[in-house]
């Protein structure tokens, strides 16, 4: 080979060995495509809920003795604020809320001019949760501390003899229900829930009639259904 054939050899060999050397080396590996992480209902959240209550009082006294009970459906609206933990499928929380109530019972007036009204004004309920999550969906139970602002009357004869008496407090009692709350993203939820509530029983003294203490026992009661959303951080 002359001098000049082994030039162009060199060169060509030069240029081809990057080539080489590149088809040798294993393939450039591909990033992992990004998963995202399941849906935790861990955290606190914060929210607003609207719903309906049907309210149900009684009333008792011992002039008579009488007893009559009063029913009624209004609006219900308020806030709430919670945290969850959550273990597998498992979530376990509590909840504080506060609303306030329309409607409430009336008793019209009847013959022996006895009539009645009973009301619950407002509501703040206290509870731990439990849940069962599947997916972006949450079934749970609930029940806890309920307080209330009552406010009931009645009015016992027509001669004016005990007049009307009436209360306005506010009363402890208990709740218990359940819902269902479903993810719409990482940080809002949705959710519907039913409750029962009761205030418990308070007496208010109406004087005394031929030497006997007359009073009258108030007990209310109600049944909420409403829909929440809920911002979680």
């Amino acid at each position: 080979m002359n001098s000049k054939g082994f030039l162009l050899a060199t060169i060509a060999g030069a240029a081809f060995a990057p080539a080489a050397q590149a088809a040798d080396m294993p393939m450039a590996r591909k990033a992992p495509a990004y998963v995202e992480p399941p849906a935790s209902w861990a955290g606190w959240y914060i929210g607003g809920h609207i719903g309906a209550n049907w309210q149900q009082a009684h009333n008792d006294n011992t002039y008579a003795p009488y007893h009559a009970t009063s029913t009624g459906t209004g609006f219900i609206g308020g806030g709430q604020l919670g945290v969850n933990w959550q273990h597998g499928n498992f979530v376990f929380g509590i909840e504080a809320d506060g609303s306030w109530l329309s409607g409430g019972g009336n008793i019209p007036q009847d013959s022996n001019g006895y009539s009645a009204s009973n009301k619950i004004r407002w509501l703040a309920t206290v509870r731990p949760r439990f849940g069962l999550a599947v997916g972006d969906t949450m079934v749970y139970a609930t029940a806890g501390v309920a307080f209330g602002g009552v406010k009931n009357s009645n009015t016992l004869d027509s001669t004016g003899t005990f007049g009307t008496k009436s209360e306005s407090k506010t009363r402890v009692g208990w709740t218990v229900g359940g819902g269902v709350e479903h993810m719409l993203n990482r940080n809002w939820t949705i959710g519907l829930e039913g409750l029962f509530v009761d205030l418990g029983r308070s007496s208010v003294n109406l004087g005394t009639f031929n030497n006997t203490p007359k009073t009258t026992r108030f007990s209310n009661q109600a049944v909420i259904g409403r829909l929440k959303l809920n911002y979680k951080w």
